[in-house]
Formats: structure tokens, C-alpha cells, sequence
């Protein structure tokens, strides 16, 4: 995979405009992480199921059941060349960056940063999307 920047950043972002995946790699699409247990009952028991109450804890949810998926494949938080994330309050997502800084490293994957009104579970704060070349 290969970072482009159609000019280098003056500020600091914490997202890469663009990656090229070189030919030959295969491509995973993740489906939507949240704070809650990567397999649960179906339809949502209420009863079951609490998300975190707060932000950096749902973050940190969200990316160990991301992780397990990536560890499924082979993968890791190097191989995902695109991010979706929903956020239920955009004003947090300086949180979300911090922490997901911390399972990056330096690599800048591109990104995406939406802002819904709920997500599909009450209390749910945070849903990421990934794509990944390997």
C-alpha cells in the first residue's frame, strides 16, 4: 500500500487523503464495530447488553472486537486502507482520535468521520466501518 498526499500537510490530520493498493492484494470489507460484544443475540436483549457509558471506553471496545476480525484474516491495524466512522456526537471525536492513535501508531489509514442521530442500540456512542488490502 502506498500513502498519498497531493501535497504535504501544513496541520496535523489524523487521516491520509489517499492510499494505493498495489496489485495482488485482496480486499476485506469489516462490517460495523460498536462497543458491544462482537456476537450477541439477535434481535438486541436489552437485558444483556450495556455498552460502556463513556466515549474512550466505547473507542476501545469498538477497535479489540475490530482486532479480532483483523487477527481472523491475518490482518492488522496496518492492512485497513479506510475507515467509516459514525459518531452519535461529532464533538467527540477528539476522543475517538486519541485512542485510536494509540492502536495506529503512526499509520494513517483514510478516513471518513459522520455524525448520526443513534445507532442501532441505545447507549451505542461509536460505529467503525474498515476496508482492508492484504
Amino acid at each position: 500500500m502506498k500513502r498519498v498526499w497531493p501535497k504535504g500537510p501544513d496541520e496535523f490530520m489524523p487521516f491520509v487523503p489517499a492510499i494505493e493498493v498495489e496489485p495482488g492484494e485482496r480486499l476485506f470489507y469489516l462490517a460495523g464495530c460498536t462497543a458491544l460484544p462482537l456476537y450477541h443475540k439477535h434481535p438486541h436483549d436489552p437485558l444483556e447488553l450495556t455498552p460502556p457509558p463513556d466515549m474512550e471506553s466505547q473507542v476501545r471496545a469498538v477497535f479489540t472486537n475490530m482486532k479480532l476480525v483483523l487477527d481472523s484474516i491475518g490482518a492488522d491495524f496496518s492492512n485497513i486502507v479506510k475507515l467509516t466512522r459514525f459518531l452519535t456526537d461529532i464533538r467527540e471525536q477528539d476522543i475517538l482520535n486519541k485512542v485510536q492513535k494509540e492502536y495506529f501508531g503512526e499509520y494513517l489509514p483514510t478516513s471518513t468521520t459522520v455524525e448520526v442521530s443513534k445507532l442501532v442500540f441505545p447507549g451505542l456512542k461509536l460505529e467503525i466501518e474498515a476496508v482492508v488490502a492484504k
